[in-house]
């Protein structure tokens, strides 16, 4: 493979922050030697391990593009799709583990289903146990059930076969290039967190299918990145639900998320305050920094006077593959 290459089939964009070993690791499994026409983009967002220097020193085949900020998620994903030239772009993790095999099977099976635009593959950990990696459209009647801990009266079950979805994992998130040019990029509204689910959403408002395939299999460690900044992961994925439910549903329904969210981060928040008295401390901390945040009367009005953030990519270089 060489950057140079005129059309290649396949973007592999990896988002990086602070996880230069499993980058690395990576890396090492995909490259030097891809078996089809294939482009490697790291995006790298601003860590501070030298994640960007050594990738670029090991693997010089690879495109990297370091960002002078940790814009979030969507916002690395979106320098990656400006610059994917892929009829085929996956967004893959760096605590993902891919292999060509799987890769190639991906791409077999997305080549049957000319009507679907994004997949999603079958994910399980590091033991083999099964992850979930598909979910139905979040609606705000399921968040009182969840805040009482009835999860299961509104939890649609996971897909057995091969079958079309709501949402898929963005863990290994394989997107059909010309779509972008009709959808754009992700939100970069969304720091972490339910940007997937808002691209799929685009795209199933768009027409187009997203589809979730038992096979191939990939694993997934998960919460790597996520896990170096707790607390800030923690409020940034409720803030990010709410966000999600102002773009499409409405004020008035976030309201009631907010509602929902803090109710049952409240009665978390108090199990884990009397665990803390035996010296468990772990988890209420979090909840009390979350609910500060979401308690706040303004703060789905915030949410909702902020314009969409969502690259046109129509002049990207992948805007004329098909």
């Amino acid at each position: 493979m060489t950057a140079a290459a005129r059309s290649p089939e396949l973007s592999i964009v990896v988002v990086n922050w602070n996880t230069r070993d499993l980058l690395l690791a990576l890396l090492g499994r995909l490259l030097p030697d891809p078996p089809l026409p294939c482009e490697l983009i790291v995006v790298d967002n601003d860590s501070g391990d030298g994640s960007a220097a050594a990738a670029r020193a090991a693997f010089p085949a690879a495109i990297v593009l370091p960002q002078p900020r940790n814009g979030g998620f969507a916002y690395g994903v979106n320098r990656g799709l400006e610059r994917a030239r892929g009829r085929w772009v996956l967004l893959l993790n760096t605590d993902a583990e891919a292999t060509w095999p799987a890769l190639q099977a991906l791409l077999a099976a997305a080549d049957r289903e000319p009507g679907a635009a994004v997949f999603g593959p079958r994910i399980v950990d590091e033991c083999g146990r099964g992850q979930r990696s598909t979910w139905q459209q979040h609606l705000p009647r399921h968040y009182l059930p969840r805040a009482l801990g009835l999860d299961l009266l509104v939890s649609a079950r996971a897909p057995a076969a091969a079958a079309d979805v709501d949402n898929v994992s963005g863990c290994v998130f394989l997107i059909r290039g010309a779509v972008l040019r009709e959808v754009g990029g992700f939100d970069e509204r969304f720091f972490m967190y339910f940007e997937e689910a808002d691209f799929c959403e685009r795209v199933r408002a768009a027409g187009h299918r997203v589809r979730w395939l038992s096979e191939p299999c990939f694993v997934h460690a998960g919460g790597l990145s996520a896990a170096q900044a707790a607390e800030r992961t923690f409020v940034a994925f409720r803030e990010s639900c709410l966000l999600y439910h102002a773009a499409w549903h409405g004020r008035g329904w976030t309201e009631w998320v907010r509602a929902c969210l803090v109710l049952g981060m409240l009665l978390r928040w108090c199990v884990w305050a009397v665990a803390a008295l035996v010296g468990r401390r772990d988890r209420a901390g979090l909840y009390a920094a979350a609910l500060r945040r979401l308690a706040r009367p303004g703060c789905v009005g915030e949410l909702c006077r902020r314009p969409r953030e969502v690259p046109d990519l129509r002049g990207a270089p992948g805007a004329g593959f098909s």
